[in-house]
């Protein structure tokens, strides 16, 4: 049995947690098990079907500012590691960014074999005093990491450009297509309770924060209806952190008297039927590792608007569209509305370029196993 302590997890639902459950439930459990350290009291999210699965889940404090807190954490870290790390074979460090990597170098430390190191984002995101941290940390990881993962190639440069980048392994951001593919019956009953059935809908899924840019979607989409008054607007998400968005987005759709048009639906776990409903998927982010999101609509066969930031490895199917975030609204609203005239991709032909472009969860899984146990990968 191949054991992991799994870190990356949060109390909110976001990409980098999606992708960390998929490979979870589809990695060969008579093969490996999963453990998680999580950095917070509150339980992370999926923390119950978690334990409920026989994992378990470890908290360590994080970093304190203070001089006690620091010897706690220093402590914790310690202790845990005195205490565990004989029971692992791997550390999977999953990352936005590396301001800290002592868990890495606990792990080097107490002799757990494999650490594996994986960048989920392709651009910093934080506060200057940080950031410092890590670019320098980003020169350390090489002597503490031993494997170098990434969820595109924007990704593995913004974290191993300079070393280590030959290393780099692309682990797709894969799913269970089933989960996301176009339901009429779904759609329906969706757009019955929203009274939007005779309306074209747009959304888009993601915090409500930043790099996500939902405010500059508020912008366009007033843009947009000033030629179609039937268009209407769906957000689902959930603030998060500091860099959160809410407030400017509430005061964007009360400016614009949008009230009854823009729904911030909150977080959501029937993406099926939400998507199902949906028209069109815009993503105008500042930048992205590789968005689950995306990958999610295009599996509902949705034709999917993004910004020009995002990696062109996010491209399954034809009706993708990208554009640069230095156009004005105008031209943002008339691709909107462009795109508005597709029509879905049929199901058969989304599952056939889901498994030819490698973002089939079982083959992933399958390939994941293989790099893990260090057999050849087909």
């Amino acid at each position: 049995m191949y054991k992991i302590l799994m870190v990356g997890m949060s109390p909110v639902l976001a990409g980098t947690e999606t992708f960390i459950m998929n490979y979870y439930k589809h990695l060969n459990p008579k093969k490996f098990q999963i453990d998680f350290i999580k950095r917070t009291k509150d339980p992370i999210i999926f923390e119950a079907e978690i334990v409920k699965r026989g994992s378990k889940v470890y908290y360590l404090p994080r970093k304190g500012k203070t001089v006690y807190t620091y010897q706690v954490y220093k402590r914790a870290l310690t202790t845990f590691f005195e205490e565990h790390a004989k029971d692992y074979d791997a550390v999977w460090y999953n990352a936005m960014g590396i301001p800290n990597i002592d868990l890495l170098t606990y792990a080097k430390k107490y002799g757990i074999k494999e650490r594996i190191i994986h960048s989920h984002s392709s651009q910093w995101k934080g506060d200057p005093l940080k950031l410092a941290f890590h670019t320098l940390n980003k020169k350390r990881i090489k002597k503490v990491a031993t494997q170098f993962f990434a969820c595109s190639d924007l990704a593995a440069q913004y974290l191993y450009n300079g070393h280590s980048l030959e290393k780099a392994h692309i682990i797709q951001n894969a799913i269970e297509i089933e989960n996301f593919t176009f339901s009429q019956s779904d759609r329906d009953r969706l757009r019955q309770e929203l009274n939007w059935q005779n309306n074209k809908i747009i959304g888009n899924v993601g915090r409500l924060d930043v790099q996500k840019n939902q405010a500059f979607l508020i912008d366009i989409f007033n843009e947009a209806l000033q030629s179609d008054d039937s268009l209407r607007l769906v957000i689902i998400g959930q603030a998060s952190g500091n860099n959160s968005t809410e407030g400017l987005i509430n005061k964007k759709i009360k400016e614009y008297g949008l009230e009854d048009k823009v729904l911030l639906a909150g977080s959501q776990s029937d993406m099926k039927s939400w998507l199902s409903a949906l028209d069109l998927f815009v993503l105008p982010s500042l930048f992205e590792g590789l968005p689950l999101s995306a990958v999610e609509a295009q599996a509902n066969g949705l034709p999917v608007l993004v910004s020009d930031a995002i990696t062109r490895e996010l491209k399954i199917l034809d009706s993708i569209r990208y554009l640069s975030l230095d156009e004005n609204l105008s031209a943002w609203a008339q691709a909107m509305l462009d795109m508005l005239k597709l029509k879905r991709t049929e199901t058969d032909h989304v599952t056939a370029l889901f498994e030819e472009k490698g973002f089939d969860i079982d083959r992933q899984a399958q390939d994941i196993e293989s790099l893990l146990l260090g057999e050849e990968v087909e």
